[in-house]
C-alpha cells in the first residue's frame, strides 16, 4: 500500500506536535518533514515533493496568498491543507483564490485525517462550520470575475454551459476520487478527465480545480451534502 506523504508546517511547536501525533496514528500516512517557517516549507516541498502539506494559515514573514502559489509551482502535485481559526476568514478567502484545497478549522481538528485523504486524491475538503461562508464568498467572487470578463450578452449564462460528464467529474473531485477512479467510474481515460477539467476552467475563466468546484457549488449545479459528497442535480 502506497502511503500518503505529508509535510507539516507550523510556527507553533504545540501545533506541530499535535498534528504529528494525530497523523502518525494513521497506517496509510508517512510524515516526511516538519518545518516551522516559509523557507523550510518551500525548500522541503521542492526536495520532498510531498502528497500533502498541512500548514497553519500564517507562517513567518509571508501570508498564504503569496506562499501557496510558490509551493504549487515548485511541487505541482502537492495538495495544501490550511489549518485556521474561525475568525481567520480573510486568509480563507485568499486561499480560495490560490488553490488551497483543504480548509480545516481548529474546532474540527480530529477531522484532519479525513481532510488529508480527500485532498491527496484530488478532492476538496472544507470544515462544515464554514461551508456556507465559503460558498457565499465564492458566489460573489464568481460574479465579479465574470462581470469583468464577459460581454453583456454572455453575462449570466455561464452556469448552464457544463455537460453532464463535466458535472460527474466535478462530483468525483468533491467526493475525493483520484483522476484514475473518476476515469474508471465514467469509463473514460485519465487524459480525457483532465482535458474535461482544463476545458471547464477555460469556460468560466478560473485557474484551478478548487475554484471550478467552488463555482459549480455556489451556482447550485452540484448539491453539497452534509457529508461533503457532491451529486449532480436531477435533469443536469
Amino acid at each position: 500500500m502506497k502511503k500518503i506523504s505529508i509535510l507539516i508546517a507550523s510556527r507553533c511547536e504545540d501545533d506541530r506536535n499535535a498534528i504529528t501525533a494525530l497523523l502518525k496514528k494513521q497506517d496509510d500516512f508517512l510524515i516526511t518533514g516538519i518545518v516551522d517557517d516559509n523557507f523550510g516549507l518551500v525548500n522541503s516541498a521542492i526536495n520532498l515533493q510531498p502528497d500533502v502539506v498541512v500548514m497553519n494559515s500564517f507562517l513567518e514573514d509571508i501570508d498564504i496568498q503569496k506562499l501557496a502559489p510558490v509551493v504549487k509551482r515548485k511541487s505541482p502535485a502537492t495538495a495544501l491543507v490550511m489549518l485556521c481559526s474561525f475568525n481567520e476568514h480573510v486568509a480563507l478567502d485568499q486561499a480560495l483564490r490560490v488553490g488551497v484545497s483543504g480548509y480545516l478549522l481548529r474546532q474540527d481538528f480530529n477531522d484532519m485525517a479525513l481532510a488529508v485523504r480527500s485532498v491527496s486524491s484530488g478532492g476538496l475538503y472544507i470544515s462544515k462550520m464554514i461551508k456556507n461562508q465559503v460558498l457565499k464568498y465564492f458566489a460573489v467572487y464568481s460574479i465579479i470575475a465574470h462581470e469583468t470578463r464577459e460581454s453583456p450578452s454572455d453575462a449570466g449564462i455561464t452556469h448552464h454551459i457544463f455537460t453532464l460528464t463535466e458535472l460527474q467529474i466535478f462530483q468525483g473531485i468533491i467526493r475525493g476520487d483520484s483522476d484514475h477512479e473518476i476515469a474508471r467510474n465514467l469509463n473514460i481515460t485519465i487524459g480525457t478527465v483532465r482535458n474535461y477539467i482544463y476545458q471547464a476552467k477555460k469556460k468560466v475563466g478560473l485557474q484551478n480545480r478548487t475554484q471550478i468546484i467552488m463555482h459549480v457549488l455556489s451556482n447550485g449545479l452540484i448539491a453539497w451534502e452534509s457529508d461533503f459528497l457532491g451529486t449532480p442535480k436531477k435533469g443536469s
